[in-house]
């Protein structure tokens, strides 16, 4: 007949098991260093890319309030030279 296992755990093994697996632990932390810096890496992409985006807006926004004066000023000396 097979021996029953005790439901208590020695000392040694509880002492074991509640140890933190060390290399466990360096591997996660690594992965999730990494994780981290792929993420800034496309925050830094995205936002470069919408700055970017920002500058071409603002330049083609004084060009047309520059168009548009220079149309309203046009307008002006046509109307007062009649």
């Amino acid at each position: 007949m097979a021996e029953a296992l005790s439901p208590e755990k020695t000392s040694a093994e509880e002492s074991f098991l509640s140890q933190p697996n060390s290399d466990a632990q360096g591997q996660l932390t690594a992965a999730v260093d990494e994780l981290l810096d792929q993420l800034q890496g496309k925050f830094d992409n995205v936002s470069k890319e919408v700055f970017g985006k920002l500058d071409d807006m603002t330049r083609r926004l004084d060009e047309l309030e520059a168009s548009m004066a220079g149309s309203a000023n046009e307008a002006a000396s046509a109307t007062s030279a009649k």
